[in-house]
């Protein structure tokens, strides 16, 4: 917790200074963690690592002051309906990493780039995440 507001310096540095540069939007930055920790201490009064997490977009053309998804009660993922972007426990979709990827490189534009064809990341187009830059 001490290290947040350096964390958060940063990422204000990095804006600050694409601003300064003239690049600010073409900048796209994303912030995330490559895996969370459990809603419960261990045995070691520790906590171990958990595939529930965060992720923040920050640039031109993505809509802010949004959460999309939640966790229910025991820290599990609840699912959402991939074209409303709103939880659906029933229907809905777990987003994996492979939803987050293929959004970005349609956000990139480079989803039909002959290296994004290479590597394929098997989204089906109806689980693909709709509107979610805004």
């Amino acid at each position: 917790m001490k290290l947040i507001p350096e964390f958060l310096a940063g990422i204000a540095y990095t804006i600050h200074r694409a601003e300064e540069l003239k690049i600010r939007e073409q900048l796209v930055v994303i912030v995330q963690s490559e895996m969370g920790r459990t809603p419960n201490y261990n045995g070691g009064n520790g906590k171990d690592h958990w595939s529930i997490g965060s992720i923040m977009f920050i640039g031109p053309r993505i809509k802010g002051n949004r959460v999309i998804g939640a966790t229910d009660e025991k820290q599990f993922q609840v699912a959402i309906d991939p074209q409303t972007l709103a939880c659906d426990k029933e229907k809905g979709v777990r987003v994996r990493p492979e939803h987050i990827h293929t959004a970005l490189r349609d956000f990139a534009g480079v989803a039909d780039h002959p290296f994004s064809k290479k590597f394929p990341l098997g989204v089906v187009e109806k689980e693909m995440l709709k509107g979610l830059w805004g």
